[in-house]
């Protein structure tokens, strides 16, 4: 007779073993669920050619490769920034497509390029959706110039992970307390205009009395022989000649000192009280300068210049300062350039679009990327 103890022993190893037959069952299971959600997703390898609806061949099932060409003082930082983005699951493997890296001074680029396929031979497709990404250069976060120094102030128009993007579609990234930009005042904006124009004048050296004196003479030349061959010609020469030193004569007509630029924006800026000068421009006025009369700024575009105290920070070792952009092919009109706004799925000449628009919204990339800024 078996014991008590002895009973349930048998009990217990009696279940103990369906449990681990049940677990195993529902490994293999999940395993070949799982094999089987890959294996529709990504087909294996080939060279098939695949035609699209414009004629084009892709090569959607080649394998795929990366490129780098990085270099300069910003080499690890770009080669780790692309490390993290080759390892993103989504495109590891890489199938379809090739990535290039090119990193050089401060910026980097990667490129998604699909390969085609032309008279039997594969190549990737022109340019491609591609990523900026600029490191510590504060020129990379200012909008419009409207003279030296001298921007619009980007808008914000959205988020990106926690870091604004700026109506250009720009996305700045920075841990700093440090605002980005100072304000101009309507003086320093008047002044900058008049100093870029008394430069542009000073290049510009009107003919002198030489010049006109030979023209006169090769005219003269020209005249004698129509003399000679053509008298109605030579009439008719001869009353060009006449208009051309009433012009050399002339006096400057009244008013063409205020066509002067320099005179006008001096002019401006006298006008101005001391009050005046001191506040902020806005940009967007209809007077020479385009200077918008503060009373109306609502209408205008604030302009700033970069802070000084930016470039100084940047200029420290460390990254202290991001700046993304992206850019989608257009394949036709109504296709869009904004990874934020793609819509068009993975079908064909849109797959590099797809996948660079996925990494647009891939957080834990950029999170990993961003804890790179100090």
């Amino acid at each position: 007779m078996e014991t008590d103890n002895e009973m349930k022993q048998i009990f217990f190893n009696k279940h103990i073993k369906n449990f681990h037959l049940k677990s195993m069952v529902a490994i293999i299971v999940l395993w070949i669920l799982t094999t089987t959600v890959f294996a529709q997703q990504r087909l294996p390898f080939s060279d098939k050619a695949v035609k699209t609806e414009d004629g084009s061949l892709l090569l959607p099932y080649t394998k795929g490769e990366v490129k780098k060409n990085i270099t300069g003082a910003n080499r690890q930082t770009f080669d780790k920034i692309c490390s993290i983005i080759i390892a993103w699951d989504s495109i590891n493997p890489l199938q379809g497509m090739e990535i290039d890296c090119f990193g050089y001074e401060k910026r980097l680029e990667i490129y998604f390029r699909n390969y085609v396929s032309a008279n039997g031979h594969k190549f990737t497709e022109e340019g491609g959706p591609h990523l900026e990404i600029s490191i510590n250069d504060p020129l990379s976060i200012v909008g419009k110039s409207v003279a030296l120094g001298i921007y619009l102030c980007p808008q914000k128009t959205a988020d990106f992970h926690g870091y604004p993007i700026y109506d250009d579609g720009r996305i700045v990234v920075t841990k700093s307390k440090t605002p980005l930009y100072v304000p101009v005042t309507q003086e320093e904006y008047l002044k900058t205009l008049i100093a870029e124009e008394e430069k542009k004048a000073s290049k510009y050296t009107p003919p002198g009395a030489s010049d006109y004196q030979a023209t006169l003479l090769e005219m003269e030349k020209t005249y004698k022989k129509l003399l000679e061959t053509d008298k109605e010609a030579a009439e008719e020469f001869k009353q060009q000649m006449v208009e051309f030193k009433k012009e050399i004569a002339k006096e400057p007509e009244a008013g063409q000192a205020d066509a002067d630029p320099v005179f006008m924006l001096k002019k401006e800026l006298a006008a101005m009280t001391e009050e005046e000068k001191k506040l902020n421009a806005y940009h967007g006025g209809e007077s020479i300068s385009q200077l918008m009369p503060y009373e109306q700024r609502q209408n205008g575009d604030a302009m700033v210049k970069i802070n000084p105290a930016l470039v100084q920070e940047t200029a420290k070792s460390g990254i202290h300062l991001l700046a993304l952009s992206w850019s989608l092919v257009a394949y036709n009109a109504t296709d869009v350039r904004n990874p934020r706004m793609f819509n068009k799925g993975n079908e064909g000449n849109y797959h590099a679009n797809y996948l660079m628009s996925k990494l647009y919204e891939d957080r834990e990339i950029w999170t990993k990327v961003f804890d790179m800024v100090q």
